[in-house]
């Protein structure tokens, strides 16, 4: 079958491509973890005033910094790698007249973008469809990802190695580091879908993704210790108490690779009903953060309403996961629910609305923690003790929530024109608040 055909060589060219390298050796899922990294501590200037007071003054992260960025890290690669790519529903689907020897339309719209619907495209029809989508990624645990709103703090190395920062005065200072990250994606799918039988479809949808990734981490001295002795303050080379430390990098290629299947195994004259599943396999290299690593298998049901000119529609499913990658951990299994419809407003103009909901469960969050520090300053052993907004961890359902909104233009044939936007609800996890996407889509 001429499908199948096309479906085998993509995977063999998904098996043999590899995606391009970013702009440093270590990878894109590297770049966060960079930043103050045991082997690259903070290191402070002397102080050259006063010599006898002097030391260079290293701020590690080894106890919670790194872990924070470890996890946030882990947070964008799995959820850019998951991140929804459109439906594998055709926007032409038929049924065989055997009375007649011909094919039917079985509706009058063009179906969703992003939701399933029941509906399949008909027996030996096949449909082939790219889409296009831009992302500016603007927050993160409804924090602005690119406001610097991700504080972070670093210790003092323990320099005279007796177990706190307390019996040398100094060590009680803290830099505060707020990060602020720029990230950009372009994905180009391919989508493609095969009516084995009247009934039953399978399909294959390609994305290949270009990611752009600008980290910059503001560090500033937070004196507590060593506000009342002016002769041993913390600073930076150039004598200030703040400096930046940028990081960047990008990396294109191949993306995790979905094999899909749907069985409408119920349709009636005013509704109909089917059974599909969804496989994404971890072809994308993590290392770059164009794969999750794992493997994960969709499983769902949908619902829909008459297949006229109004379609409603309702979806529900399950993903189970397995595995990941050293940058992601494992992804959690998560919960996956849709409702929506599509109305065709003229015989060649459709528009389609859906929410688009997912629950990971029991992921691991980043959250705002308040955290004490205790010190102590020059000449005063009295214990003092702050407190500071910094990122922590928690585990709890994450819930990832889109509307998509859009329409299809059918100009001539069969080839339709997509247009789209996918809006983020709710404050989990990555979001980029308006998400364009544009494509094709043309039926055999």
């Amino acid at each position: 079958m001429r499908f199948l055909r096309v479906l085998a060589s993509a995977l063999v060219l998904v098996g043999a491509a590899r995606p391009a390298c970013a702009q440093s050796s270590e990878g894109l899922a590297g770049l966060l973890l960079r930043f103050f990294s045991p082997t690259n501590p903070v290191v402070l200037a002397p102080n050259t005033q006063n010599p006898a007071q002097s030391h260079d003054a290293h701020f590690r992260s080894q106890d919670n910094a790194q872990a924070t960025l470890r996890q946030l890290n882990a947070g964008i690669a799995a959820q850019l790698s998951t991140f929804p790519i459109g439906s594998s529903s055709g926007g032409f689907t038929y049924t065989f007249d055997e009375s007649l020897g011909v094919y039917n339309r079985t509706t009058q719209s063009f179906g969703p973008v992003f939701a399933e619907r029941p509906l399949t495209a008909g027996q030996g029809k096949f449909s082939f469809a790219v889409n296009y989508q831009h992302g500016t990624w603007d927050r993160f645990e409804g924090r602005d990802l690119g406001g610097g709103e991700l504080p972070l703090y670093l210790t003092h190395e323990d320099t005279n190695r007796d177990g706190s920062n307390l019996n040398l005065f100094f060590e009680g200072d803290l830099i505060q580091a707020d990060l602020a990250i720029d990230l950009k994606t372009d994905t180009s799918v391919f989508l493609a879908n095969y009516g084995v039988s009247e009934r039953l479809d399978i399909g294959v949808a390609l994305p290949f993704q270009r990611i752009d990734l600008d980290a910059r981490i503001v560090a500033t001295v937070d004196n507590i210790a060593t506000s009342t002795a002016p002769n041993v303050i913390h600073f930076f080379e150039d004598g200030s108490t703040q400096r930046a430390y940028p990081e960047s990098g990008s990396a294109s290629g191949i993306g995790d690779v979905l094999v899909r299947a749907k069985w409408n195994f119920f349709r009636g004259a005013s509704a109909s009903a089917a059974l599909g599943s969804d496989l994404r396999l971890p072809t994308g290299d993590e290392a770059e953060l164009l794969g999750s690593g794992a493997t994960q298998v969709k499983l769902y049901g949908v619902v829909g309403g008459s297949p006229g000119r109004f379609s409603p529609r309702a979806g529900f499913g399950y993903t189970f996961s397995s595995g990941g990658s050293e940058f992601t951990g494992d992804l959690p299994h998560e919960l996956n629910y849709t409702a929506g419809f599509d109305l065709a407003l003229h015989p060649r103009f459709t528009i389609a609305a859906d929410f688009v909901g997912r629950t990971l469960l029991d992921a691991e969050r980043l959250v705002l923690q308040t955290r004490s520090y205790q010190f102590t300053q020059r000449n005063d052993p009295t214990l003092r003790q702050v407190d500071r907004q910094t990122l922590g961890s928690e585990t709890g359902s994450l819930g990832l929530y889109l509307a998509s909104v859009g329409f299809k233009l059918n100009p001539v044939g069969r080839l339709l024109l997509v247009g789209n936007v996918l809006i983020s609800l709710g404050d989990g996890g990555l979001q980029d608040q308006l998400t364009p996407v544009f494509g094709l889509d043309y039926s055999f």
